[in-house]
Protein backbone atom coordinates (compact mmCIF):
# COMPACT_ATOMS: atom_id res chain seq x y z
CA UNK A 1 0.00 0.00 0.00
CA UNK A 2 1.44 3.36 -1.04
CA UNK A 3 0.10 6.63 0.35
CA UNK A 4 0.98 9.74 -1.64
CA UNK A 5 1.00 12.70 0.72
CA UNK A 6 1.05 10.45 3.77
CA UNK A 7 0.99 13.04 6.58
CA UNK A 8 1.10 11.33 9.97
CA UNK A 9 1.10 7.90 8.30
CA UNK A 10 -2.15 6.52 9.61
CA UNK A 11 -3.33 4.92 6.34
CA UNK A 12 -0.33 2.64 5.60
CA UNK A 13 0.02 1.88 9.31
CA UNK A 14 -3.59 0.76 9.67
CA UNK A 15 -3.50 -1.09 6.33
CA UNK A 16 -0.71 -3.29 7.72
CA UNK A 17 -1.68 -3.40 11.39
CA UNK A 18 -5.42 -3.90 11.06
CA UNK A 19 -6.05 -5.22 7.55
CA UNK A 20 -3.05 -7.44 6.85
CA UNK A 21 -1.37 -5.59 3.98
CA UNK A 22 2.08 -7.09 3.31
CA UNK A 23 3.85 -3.73 3.48
CA UNK A 24 3.19 -0.02 3.38
CA UNK A 25 5.08 3.06 2.27
CA UNK A 26 4.25 6.74 2.53
CA UNK A 27 5.65 9.64 0.53
CA UNK A 28 5.54 13.20 1.83
CA UNK A 29 7.43 16.39 1.03
CA UNK A 30 7.49 17.51 4.70
CA UNK A 31 10.48 16.05 6.57
CA UNK A 32 8.85 16.66 9.99
CA UNK A 33 5.78 14.64 8.96
CA UNK A 34 8.01 11.86 7.63
CA UNK A 35 9.77 11.63 11.01
CA UNK A 36 6.42 11.68 12.83
CA UNK A 37 4.97 8.96 10.60
CA UNK A 38 7.97 6.68 11.10
CA UNK A 39 7.70 7.19 14.85
CA UNK A 40 3.99 6.34 14.69
CA UNK A 41 4.75 3.16 12.74
CA UNK A 42 7.29 2.09 15.34
CA UNK A 43 4.85 2.82 18.18
CA UNK A 44 2.18 0.73 16.40
CA UNK A 45 4.58 -2.20 16.15
CA UNK A 46 4.78 -2.19 12.34
CA UNK A 47 8.01 -0.28 11.82
CA UNK A 48 9.53 -3.32 10.10
CA UNK A 49 6.82 -3.35 7.43
CA UNK A 50 5.87 0.31 7.06
CA UNK A 51 8.23 3.13 6.18
CA UNK A 52 7.91 6.76 5.24
CA UNK A 53 10.25 8.76 3.05
CA UNK A 54 10.58 12.34 1.96
CA UNK A 55 9.99 12.70 -1.75
CA UNK A 56 8.25 14.29 -4.71
CA UNK A 57 4.97 12.55 -5.58
CA UNK A 58 5.52 13.14 -9.28
CA UNK A 59 8.94 11.46 -9.24
CA UNK A 60 7.91 8.45 -7.14
CA UNK A 61 7.98 5.06 -8.87
CA UNK A 62 4.48 3.58 -8.66
CA UNK A 63 5.22 0.31 -10.48
CA UNK A 64 5.45 -1.78 -7.31
CA UNK A 65 2.20 -0.59 -5.71
CA UNK A 66 -0.88 -2.79 -5.67
CA UNK A 67 -2.90 -0.05 -3.93
CA UNK A 68 -2.29 3.70 -3.95
CA UNK A 69 -4.20 6.13 -1.74
CA UNK A 70 -4.33 9.89 -2.17
CA UNK A 71 -5.86 12.77 -0.25
CA UNK A 72 -4.71 15.71 -2.33
CA UNK A 73 -6.21 18.82 -3.90
CA UNK A 74 -7.89 18.40 -7.32
CA UNK A 75 -5.11 20.04 -9.34
CA UNK A 76 -2.59 17.57 -7.89
CA UNK A 77 -4.64 14.38 -8.29
CA UNK A 78 -5.46 15.28 -11.90
CA UNK A 79 -1.75 15.64 -12.66
CA UNK A 80 -1.10 12.21 -11.15
CA UNK A 81 -3.61 10.34 -13.35
CA UNK A 82 -1.36 9.85 -16.42
CA UNK A 83 1.47 8.66 -14.17
CA UNK A 84 -0.76 6.14 -12.40
CA UNK A 85 -2.10 4.74 -15.66
CA UNK A 86 1.38 4.49 -17.18
CA UNK A 87 3.23 2.96 -14.22
CA UNK A 88 0.85 0.92 -12.08
CA UNK A 89 0.19 -2.72 -13.05
CA UNK A 90 -3.15 -3.76 -14.49
CA UNK A 91 -5.58 -4.60 -11.71
CA UNK A 92 -3.90 -2.35 -9.16
CA UNK A 93 -6.27 -0.08 -7.27
CA UNK A 94 -6.39 3.60 -6.41
CA UNK A 95 -8.50 5.14 -3.66
CA UNK A 96 -8.94 8.92 -3.77
CA UNK A 97 -10.26 10.78 -0.73
CA UNK A 98 -12.88 13.50 -1.40
CA UNK A 99 -11.58 14.53 -4.84
CA UNK A 100 -12.06 12.31 -7.92
CA UNK A 101 -9.23 11.54 -10.34
CA UNK A 102 -10.65 13.43 -13.32
CA UNK A 103 -10.97 12.48 -16.13
CA UNK A 104 -10.56 8.85 -14.97
CA UNK A 105 -13.98 7.33 -14.22
CA UNK A 106 -14.28 5.61 -10.85
CA UNK A 107 -15.84 2.15 -10.60
CA UNK A 108 -17.07 2.51 -7.01
CA UNK A 109 -17.84 5.36 -4.62
CA UNK A 110 -18.62 5.42 -0.91
CA UNK A 111 -19.98 8.40 1.05
CA UNK A 112 -20.11 8.63 4.84
CA UNK A 113 -19.75 11.01 7.78
CA UNK A 114 -16.48 11.37 9.74
CA UNK A 115 -16.70 13.65 12.73
CA UNK A 116 -12.96 14.28 13.07
CA UNK A 117 -12.96 16.08 9.71
CA UNK A 118 -15.15 18.90 10.99
CA UNK A 119 -12.20 20.61 12.69
CA UNK A 120 -10.20 20.44 9.45
CA UNK A 121 -12.71 21.18 6.71
CA UNK A 122 -15.84 22.30 8.52
CA UNK A 123 -17.78 19.27 7.26
CA UNK A 124 -18.02 15.63 8.27
CA UNK A 125 -18.89 14.53 4.73
CA UNK A 126 -16.35 12.08 3.30
CA UNK A 127 -16.26 10.56 -0.18
CA UNK A 128 -13.98 7.74 -1.29
CA UNK A 129 -13.53 7.03 -5.00
CA UNK A 130 -12.25 3.61 -6.09
CA UNK A 131 -10.43 3.00 -9.38
CA UNK A 132 -8.96 -0.10 -11.03
CA UNK A 133 -5.97 0.34 -13.33
CA UNK A 134 -6.81 -0.98 -16.82
CA UNK A 135 -4.48 -3.15 -18.88
CA UNK A 136 -2.62 -1.18 -21.54
CA UNK A 137 -4.13 -2.60 -24.71
CA UNK A 138 -3.98 0.25 -27.23
CA UNK A 139 -3.31 -0.99 -30.74
CA UNK A 140 -4.70 -3.22 -33.46
CA UNK A 141 -5.88 -6.72 -32.55
CA UNK A 142 -6.90 -9.69 -34.72
CA UNK A 143 -9.87 -11.36 -33.05
CA UNK A 144 -10.77 -14.97 -33.76
CA UNK A 145 -14.42 -14.87 -32.61
CA UNK A 146 -16.25 -17.67 -30.82
CA UNK A 147 -18.13 -20.13 -32.98
CA UNK A 148 -21.42 -18.73 -34.25
CA UNK A 149 -20.50 -15.07 -33.75
CA UNK A 150 -18.86 -14.36 -37.11
CA UNK A 151 -17.50 -16.20 -40.14
CA UNK A 152 -14.14 -14.45 -40.34
CA UNK A 153 -11.56 -12.74 -38.10
CA UNK A 154 -12.34 -9.26 -36.83
CA UNK A 155 -9.92 -6.36 -36.50
CA UNK A 156 -10.19 -4.43 -33.24
CA UNK A 157 -8.76 -0.92 -33.17
CA UNK A 158 -8.32 0.19 -29.56
CA UNK A 159 -7.30 3.63 -28.29
CA UNK A 160 -6.53 4.61 -24.71
CA UNK A 161 -6.35 8.34 -24.15
CA UNK A 162 -7.13 10.67 -21.26
CA UNK A 163 -8.06 7.70 -19.04
CA UNK A 164 -10.64 6.52 -21.59
CA UNK A 165 -10.63 3.39 -23.73
CA UNK A 166 -12.47 3.34 -27.06
CA UNK A 167 -12.66 0.58 -29.65
CA UNK A 168 -13.98 -0.15 -33.13
CA UNK A 169 -14.48 -3.48 -34.89
CA UNK A 170 -13.92 -4.03 -38.60
CA UNK A 171 -15.27 -7.08 -40.40
CA UNK A 172 -16.03 -7.63 -44.08
CA UNK A 173 -14.91 -4.07 -44.78
CA UNK A 174 -17.41 -2.51 -42.35
CA UNK A 175 -16.31 -0.67 -39.21
CA UNK A 176 -18.49 -0.08 -36.17
CA UNK A 177 -17.72 1.57 -32.84
CA UNK A 178 -18.09 -0.73 -29.83
CA UNK A 179 -20.10 1.55 -27.56
CA UNK A 180 -19.87 -0.63 -24.46
CA UNK A 181 -16.19 -1.60 -24.70
CA UNK A 182 -14.78 -1.69 -21.16
CA UNK A 183 -11.46 -2.61 -19.57
CA UNK A 184 -11.19 -3.15 -15.82
CA UNK A 185 -7.85 -4.46 -14.71
CA UNK A 186 -7.08 -7.40 -17.02
CA UNK A 187 -10.74 -8.01 -17.87
CA UNK A 188 -12.10 -6.90 -21.25
CA UNK A 189 -15.83 -6.88 -22.00
CA UNK A 190 -17.81 -5.72 -25.05
CA UNK A 191 -20.79 -6.59 -27.25
CA UNK A 192 -20.27 -8.02 -30.71
CA UNK A 193 -23.09 -8.33 -33.22
CA UNK A 194 -22.99 -11.23 -35.68
CA UNK A 195 -24.02 -11.10 -39.34
CA UNK A 196 -27.49 -12.37 -38.45
CA UNK A 197 -27.98 -9.46 -36.02
CA UNK A 198 -27.56 -11.41 -32.79
CA UNK A 199 -25.69 -9.47 -30.09
CA UNK A 200 -23.32 -11.41 -27.84
CA UNK A 201 -21.34 -10.13 -24.88
CA UNK A 202 -17.69 -11.20 -25.14
CA UNK A 203 -15.44 -11.31 -22.12
CA UNK A 204 -11.75 -12.15 -21.82
CA UNK A 205 -8.53 -11.53 -19.93
CA UNK A 206 -5.47 -9.70 -21.18
CA UNK A 207 -2.27 -11.76 -21.15
CA UNK A 208 0.40 -9.51 -22.64
CA UNK A 209 -0.08 -9.51 -26.41
CA UNK A 210 -2.99 -11.97 -26.20
CA UNK A 211 -6.57 -11.64 -24.99
CA UNK A 212 -7.89 -15.03 -23.92
CA UNK A 213 -11.66 -15.06 -24.39
CA UNK A 214 -13.72 -16.83 -21.73
CA UNK A 215 -17.33 -16.03 -22.65
CA UNK A 216 -19.71 -16.82 -24.22
CA UNK A 217 -17.29 -19.46 -25.55
CA UNK A 218 -13.52 -19.55 -25.99
CA UNK A 219 -12.10 -16.91 -28.32
CA UNK A 220 -8.74 -15.26 -28.84
CA UNK A 221 -7.32 -11.92 -29.92
CA UNK A 222 -3.70 -11.18 -30.80
CA UNK A 223 -2.16 -7.71 -30.94
CA UNK A 224 -0.73 -7.15 -34.41
CA UNK A 225 0.37 -3.53 -33.99
CA UNK A 226 0.92 -1.30 -30.93
CA UNK A 227 -0.99 1.90 -30.47
CA UNK A 228 -0.85 5.12 -28.51
CA UNK A 229 -2.04 5.04 -24.95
Amino acid sequence: VMDLGSGDGRIPIEAVRRYGARAGIGIDIDEKLVRLANANAAAAGVGDRVRFVRGDLFETDLSGASLVTVYLLPNMVTRLVPKMLAEMPAGARVVAHDYPLAPWRHDRVVTFELEEKIAISGSARTVLYHYTVPARIAGTWRLEPPRGTAQQPILLSIEQRDARTTAAATTAGRTATLEDFAVQGETVRFTLRSADGVARVLEGRVRGEIIEGTAPAPWRATRTAPGKG
